[in-house]
């Protein structure tokens, strides 16, 4: 199963620039535009609140699902939270570009699983983004570490030596 998604609007509006806020409140909705034999075309729409209000986060647009029946049907399913599935991949999908743009316009972001939005506080969610940096820093020393270690071999060698790509992808997605 893979999905495909693309914003078609994103705006982010913002009243005050001192005004503090502890969480956001979200409204998303999903509707099913088309249904074919391995794909389903979903219209999504996600609203983000600041509470207080100050700043309002909107983004829409289309996202494509693509497998067989079944894991399609267990990606459009509900959570033990009773959430469907494709919202929280479809989040997670947006997120990196939602982050980005909240820290240019130097207001707080949303937290980064959906679950912990409305119930994540600024201080909590500062304190978690710099443990993420902190690990992100260590993983590129380490990453570098092995790096050099593998060279050093293939030169004493004269070899090369093939690497775990998996290794490689977690580090990228970890620096997203």
């Amino acid at each position: 199963m893979r999905q495909s998604v693309e914003i078609n609007s994103f705006l982010v509006t913002k009243l005050k620039d001192d005004s503090p806020f502890a969480k956001y409140d979200i409204e998303a909705s999903i509707d099913e535009v088309e249904n074919e034999e391995g794909s389903v075309r979903l219209r999504y729409k996600f609203v983000l609140l600041s509470n207080p209000t100050n700043v309002k986060i909107s983004l829409d647009g289309f996202a494509t699902i693509y497998g067989n029946t079944q894991e399609m049907a267990d990606h459009l399913g509900n959570d033990e939270k009773n959430i469907p599935r494709v919202v929280n991949s479809l989040y997670q999908e947006i997120f990196p570009f939602v982050y980005i743009t909240s820290k240019t316009m130097q207001i707080p972001c949303p937290a980064y699983r959906l679950a912990d939005i409305a119930k994540t506080g600024q201080h909590s969610m500062a304190q978690a983004l710099e443990k993420d940096e902190e690990k992100h820093v260590k993983t590129e020393l380490l990453s570098d570490t092995i790096a050099d270690d593998i060279t050093d071999t293939e030169k004493q060698t004269g070899r090369e030596i093939e690497t775990p790509q998996s290794l490689v992808q977690e580090q990228k997605i970890r620096t997203v």
